[in-house]
């Protein structure tokens, strides 16, 4: 009789412990998000980083990457007629992601692919076309393809010139919307060295000038609006019929120029909005960061299909600096935290959340908005602590909620303990069907250097 007794006065508990189970796992976010095998990317004899990808509205699948350094003059491409390519890698899928080749040229020879390019970005518009920007740090090869269709693919344009009239570009990226109003973005490395671009309305010194084009790309203005204060920016588009939205969200390098003044210890992310297609601009903050860190990135922005914007950046936790011996000071995170934003009043004012999925460190997060703007994605580089090697990882999520991150190639780190993830970015996008694509970088060979980076991609489960 004890013993039924006893089993009877723990049923509730037991009752009650499985409730509280339930409801913990209900609030902390949806079950993490299967994918695919990984599949690589860069053809056999080509090696790349900092790859990213864009997909149009017939589920063609355009990516581009980095060649490896010692590649950047000629790189081996047994998908190019010549064997050879001196542009970055522009690579098209057809089957999502299964397969990758290289997009179609202006003639058979494709000699646009022998533009010398350094690091390139791409952006679709809302009229079928592809836009591509490719550094050749003086300036940037400008391309143009339409897509007719699943595989029909036109170059339309290509030239070795934007041309733009500042001294250099250390990272171009592109957006695009309407049909033809294309904005290139180039970032002059500091805040001082290029001061054409500070006269027009809402321009002043930083690092980042827009240079607009309302015809597909065949001109622009060539001295542009540089965005004031600006560090590291990531530009979007509103996609809406007949909005004229342009943003960027950028870093402001803890408000030094980049050459003579210091960085203060708390950086500021800003919104810069044109709704004029970049004819004028206005500031807004959306919040701050640790910018004494060392590993410092990129934000991550994207427009939902009803205006919404939301922002990621992958902030320090704690720093711990040191100096050396010559008086340099360097800062590392002990572990980072995911900041997701949202503004919904066109980049005016903004709400933040940490979203972080568990404790340890974080880098290049970044992030993709899904056909109907309820669920976000996010592609990131993590690991547990300074001990483990870096994993890939990715998930599917709605907003607000915190990650549930799943690992995309857990038999292959993407970089040893001894190193930092692979730099200095990766790409995430939704397909047509909803499901989520993640490109990415993974070390191959270093032997005191780099010398081999090969680019995956993986897809998530339908």
């Amino acid at each position: 009789m004890r013993l039924i007794a006893l089993n009877r006065s723990i049923r509730p508990l037991l009752l009650l412990t499985f409730i509280l189970t339930t409801f913990l796992a209900l609030a902390s976010g949806q079950n993490s998000t299967p994918f695919g095998a990984p599949v690589k990317v860069t053809p056999t004899g080509g090696f790349g980083y900092e790859p990213s990808f864009v997909v149009d509205r017939f589920n063609n699948l355009f990516a581009t990457a980095h060649k490896e350094n010692w590649q950047l003059v000629l790189a081996p491409d047994v998908n190019s007629p010549t064997y050879t390519r001196s542009m970055s890698w522009a690579w098209l899928s057809v089957n999502r992601g299964q397969n990758w080749g290289n997009i179609p040229g202006l003639t058979a020879l494709s000699i646009e692919q022998h533009e010398f390019g350094d690091e390139g970005d791409m952006a679709l518009d809302d009229a079928d076309h592809l836009y591509y920007v490719d550094t050749n740090v003086a300036d940037d090869t400008f391309t143009r393809w339409k897509s007719n269709g699943l595989g029909n693919i036109t170059l339309e344009t290509t030239r070795p010139l934007v041309p733009a009239a500042q001294f250099v570009d250390d990272r171009p990226w592109i957006t695009a919307h309407g049909d033809g109003h294309v904005f290139y973005f180039g970032n002059e490395g500091d805040k001082v060295t290029y001061p054409l671009g500070t006269q027009g309305i809402g321009c002043g010194p930083g690092r980042y000038t827009v240079y607009p084009s309302t015809d597909g790309g065949n001109t622009f203005n060539p001295l542009g609006c540089t965005l004031p204060d600006s560090g590291w920016c990531r530009p979007a588009s509103d996609h809406r019929a007949g909005m004229h939205l342009v943003y960027a969200v950028c870093g402001n390098d803890g408000g030094s120029d980049d050459v003579f003044s210091p960085i203060n210890p708390k950086g500021t992310l800003y919104s810069y909005v044109s709704t004029d297609d970049s004819k004028s601009w206005k500031r807004y903050v959306v919040g701050s960061y640790k910018a004494l860190d060392s590993t410092f990135s990129w934000p991550s922005v994207v427009v939902a299909p009803d205006g919404t914007l939301w922002a990621v950046y992958v902030d320090a936790h704690q720093l711990e600096c040191s100096t050396d011996e010559t008086g340099a000071t360097t800062c590392n995170p002990d572990s980072n935290r995911i900041m997701l934003y949202q503004s919904a009043d066109q980049g005016k004012t903004w709400k933040g959340k940490d979203i972080t999925w568990r404790p340890g460190r974080y880098r290049y997060a970044w992030l993709s908005v899904n056909g109907d703007g309820s669920k976000l994605g996010i592609g990131v580089y993590y690991r547990p602590d300074n001990s483990q090697p870096w994993r890939v990882y990715g998930a599917i999520f709605k907003p607000w909620q915190r990650l549930q991150l799943t690992s995309l190639d857990e038999q292959n780190p993407v970089a040893p303990a001894t190193a930092e993830a692979p730099g200095d970015y990766m790409g995430s996008y939704f397909l047509t069907d909803g499901t989520l694509g993640v490109i990415w970088t993974r070390r191959v060979l270093s032997l005191g250097t780099t010398l081999e980076r090969d680019i995956y991609f993986a897809r998530s489960a339908p």
